[in-house]
């Protein structure tokens, strides 16, 4: 009852919103249709609205057709597309949220052009180019056989030691041994979590025949019978300080054995990721967008594909067993492009060009994911910056232009001009060949071509109220006269018994044909004054609050999905027809 009364209520406000519109001149053309709520998990699948979350719905359901125990949530994040990338954009002076292990395949437009050929870490690494992040982030590139397993909900153990045996009999004596295979499994059944995601993960971090932080081995004399099954606080750039920092940890916390290890770090995995934050998928906790923590923050590797490797794993461990009841949770974004991001180019070259400029006239000027996004760092006074896009039009009265600071490497938006204050002083020197990056923009949906009038299709005769001619909203006298002309002459009266003589037909109108009286049911005419317009929504609505009875013939035609009976969704596709951003038919 409580959902039912929240889409009554969007729906009072898009009626509203529609009014408002219909009067203004000058408006852009937008679909209709009711937004997931942020944070409302869903099993809807059919429920999900193409033209605000294009692609989604077909992925699913061609996986759903070869899986029929696979079981797909929805989980609306409420997030804005664009901030997203720009959030998870950032570092680039000290630690990138995301790298990729450059390669053969992995090199080219996955470079991120702000820190170009710079390594990270062990010296492999390299900082994720916007275009790396939008593919890899995008959920729709990885709704596949392939990849969907990064989406699987984590909790719930369901391996035993022989499973857990198999999964690891290819890999190195770190793993493959009867301490650790029982640890994880003792380990995946005390804190309700999934055995092969502990021994993916394990992998993902170790390789296949283990590391310094896996082998008990210690590192320079120091650390000696300490082990991190997890790599949990390595991090620093370089590897001694990777590796020191994280036996430091392994000691200060007293994992001292393999089983303390893989104990000791799942229960960290579950306490501080899977419950505190319900980053319940390997997605969630490399890109955190569970809405229970800040995004950008708390991501459990800057590792970028390390939610589709394990993944990868965990798909084959399950193949081996044989098991496929899996649930998976899909995160869904606003405003998103309305095909799945590319694949960057491997071979094409990743360059930025940029102007230098200085901040002024402001103590500090904030830096956000968008114009009206969140706040994600500050520029000084005096501070020199790259300009990376200058903004053409003012919003809300102010210039933002797209940034990245010599600093911090925070990359975002900042305000230019506001009003008659400038804050962004360019000092005219340039550098790189190519236009910047910039954030990935929602293109706007192809607006749909109206199917020219067929007398064949658009008008029927059905005797479901007795006899009745149903028609589209553009057919009219004269179509249905010409229609059934062999039949005999046609006389129409309104609902009042007077002839009319107009061309318009309307719900309700009788059309008296070879001795047969017909009534007029025009789709979508719900209140019979022979057009579609909003009263004809408001009437529908007002029927589905039970607040008004129509008559069975308007019943029919407020019916436009061709559906027995019409509902709300009935009412937002008939808003979206006014609209002309869709179309009836019979």
């Amino acid at each position: 009852m409580k959902y039912k009364k929240l889409v009554i209520s969007i729906i009072l406000v898009m009626i509203a919103s529609y009014l408002l519109i219909s009067f203004n001149p000058i408006t852009s053309s937008k679909v209709l249709a009711v937004r997931g709520a942020p944070g409302n998990l869903t099993r809807d699948i059919d429920g999900l609205d193409d033209n605000l979350y294009p692609g989604y719905k077909q992925l699913i359901k061609n996986l759903q057709a070869s899986h029929h125990n696979y079981t797909f949530l929805l989980y609306y994040t409420g997030l804005d597309w664009g901030e997203v990338l720009v959030t998870e954009y950032q570092g680039h002076n000290g630690t990138p949220l995301n790298l990729f292990q450059i390669g053969a395949k992995y090199n080219g437009k996955w470079l991120c052009p702000i820190c170009g050929n710079r390594v990270f870490d062990n010296g492999s690494w390299c900082c994720a180019s916007l275009d790396a992040l939008a593919y890899m982030i995008d959920p729709r590139n990885s709704i596949n056989e392939s990849d969907v397993f990064q989406f699987k909900d984590l909790e719930g153990a369901d391996v035993s030691y022989d499973d857990i045996a198999r999964a690891v009999s290819g890999y190195g004596a770190y793993l493959n041994n009867g301490e650790a295979i029982q640890a994880i499994v003792d380990a995946s059944h005390e804190y309700n979590i999934n055995g092969y995601f502990l021994v993916a993960k394990i992998v993902n971090e170790h390789g296949k025949n283990g590391s310094t932080l896996s082998n008990g081995n210690g590192y320079n004399g120091n650390y000696v019978g300490c082990y991190n099954y997890f790599n949990i606080g390595s991090y620093g750039n370089g590897s001694s300080t990777i590796i020191n920092n994280g036996l430091a940890y392994a000691q200060s916390h007293g994992w001292t054995s393999r089983r303390a290890s893989i104990f000791g770090g799942a229960k960290e995995v579950k306490n501080s990721y899977i419950s505190r934050y319900s980053q319940n998928t390997l997605y969630y906790q490399k890109f955190n967008v569970s809405g229970k923590s800040a995004l950008g923050s708390h991501q459990y590797q800057q590792n970028i594909m390390a939610a589709q490797s394990q993944g990868t794993s965990l798909r084959k461990y399950y193949s081996n067993l044989g098991a496929n009841n899996h649930v998976f949770i899909i995160p869904v974004y606003e405003n998103m492009p309305r095909t799945a991001c590319a694949r960057p180019n491997q071979s094409e070259p990743s360059t930025i060009f940029y102007e230098i400029a200085n901040i002024q006239n402001i103590n500090t000027l904030t830096v956000r994911a968008s114009a009206n996004g969140t706040a994600i760092g500050t520029l000084n006074n005096g501070e020199r910056i790259k300009v990376l896009q200058r903004s053409a039009a003012p919003i809300n009265g102010s210039y933002w232009d797209l940034i990245v600071s010599e600093r911090t490497g925070t990359y975002g938006y900042a305000e230019r001009i506001r009003g008659n204050q400038t804050f962004i002083f360019a000092d005219g020197t340039t550098g790189g060949n190519a236009p910047p990056p910039g954030p990935i923009k929602p293109q706007d949906p192809p607006k749909p071509v109206k199917p020219p009038k067929n007398l064949e299709t658009d008008v029927r005769v059905i005797f479901d109220y007795g006899p009745c001619i149903e028609i589209l909203p553009d057919i009219t006298c004269n179509d249905v006269r010409t229609k059934y002309k062999e039949v005999g002459e046609m006389t129409i009266v309104d609902s009042a018994g007077n002839q009319v003589t107009s061309d318009t037909l309307a719900t309700g109108h009788k059309a008296s044909i070879g001795g047969t009286t017909y009534t007029i049911i025009k789709r979508g005419d719900v209140n019979g004054d022979g057009s579609l317009n909003i009263i004809d929504a408001i009437s529908m609505l007002n029927a589905v609050q039970n607040n008004t009875n129509l008559e069975a013939v308007n019943k029919r035609a407020a019916c436009v999905k061709g559906n027995a009976n019409f509902n709300i969704t009935d009412v937002v596709y008939l808003l979206n027809c006014i609209k002309e951003e869709a179309f009836l038919g019979l």
